[in-house]
């Protein structure tokens, strides 16, 4: 009995010895102060382009803010030819109400929040309203745009069958939401770098095998991400609240304020810290992610 009590004591040690150890190996590669939350994620691989219109490896990565004022609505659109990931950086939110080439009949309708992410690609057709009848929406789109450019010698026209099918119809959903109101909605290119640009590191995941992702990442006051290298992670900043510092090399450093952005692509080692010590930041990145890489912050 003695003997069956002692091995009892000695197992409940290194059972205990070994959670001690693990939580401690998780602190150590966990930086104190950042907390950092997945938003959405749009697998390559699982984006289908209409038959006709521009290969994805021909377009480019592209980040826009998108400015809507109070009770305002975005028009109906299509993103058949245009994969995105949108976030909604200030305001309350927006109704974003759909159709797509699964659900013709039916039409959905989903809240987006302020600080929250939404998928649109693969036959969505859709409108959004902002949500607040005070305060102007902003939101910014990530998305793999055809910009006109040639592609490999060829030109392409945007072929769009379910918008055009609601348009010929005259559907409801079409009609309805259709009307433009001048200055309703104001559109601002930040960036756009063409995927061709995109210098992979050799060996590294291919186009196809990437996710499109969207972080929303917290860093406290007075604290910083260690040294970290984008060569394999091309990705675009966006910060919410705040004020965030990227130095980018010994001689180059950015001040991003709220409302502002920067871009990690085709660049080495960076460290991004909170550039203030009193208040956190709270930024999003949008990432063209290779899965198989160490998930850092």
């Amino acid at each position: 009995m003695e003997t069956s009590k002692l091995k009892d004591l000695i197992l409940t040690f290194f059972v205990a010895v070994l959670i001690i150890t693990s939580a401690s190996a998780q602190i150590e590669n966990t930086p104190l102060g950042v907390t950092s939350e997945v938003l959405k994620t749009l697998k390559v691989s699982d984006i289908v382009i209409p038959e006709g219109n521009k290969p994805i490896e021909c377009r480019g990565l592209r980040l826009r803010r998108l400015d809507v004022v109070p009770g305002g609505k975005i028009p109906v659109h299509s993103h058949e030819n245009r994969p995105a990931i949108l976030s909604i950086v200030s305001g309350e939110g927006m109704d974003v109400s759909s159709y797509s080439m699964e659900d013709e009949d039916e039409e959905k309708l989903v809240t987006v929040p302020y600080a929250t992410s939404y998928a649109e690609f693969n036959g969505i057709v859709h409108y959004a309203v902002n949500l607040s009848s005070s305060d102007t929406l902003k939101l910014i789109t990530f998305d793999f745009l055809d910009n006109g450019s040639l592609c490999n010698g060829n030109k392409y026209a945007e072929k769009l069958e379910l918008f055009d099918k609601l348009k010929t119809e005259e559907n409801p959903f079409y009609i309805n939401n259709s009307t433009h109101v001048e200055g309703a909605e104001v559109s601002t290119s930040i960036f756009y770098v063409p995927l061709s640009d995109i210098n992979f590191p050799e060996g590294s995941t291919t186009l196809n095998e990437r996710t499109l992702r969207t972080r929303k990442i917290k860093i406290k006051s007075g604290d910083s991400l260690p040294e970290q290298n984008y060569l394999n992670r091309p990705t675009y900043i966006y910060v919410l609240e705040g004020a965030l510092e990227i130095q980018k090399n010994k001689f180059v450093k950015e001040i991003i304020q709220s409302g502002g952005a920067s871009k990690l692509i085709n660049h080495g080692n960076a460290t991004i810290r909170n550039a203030s010590t009193t208040q956190k930041v709270i930024y999003i990145t949008m990432e063209l992610w290779d899965p198989t890489e160490e998930d850092v912050l």
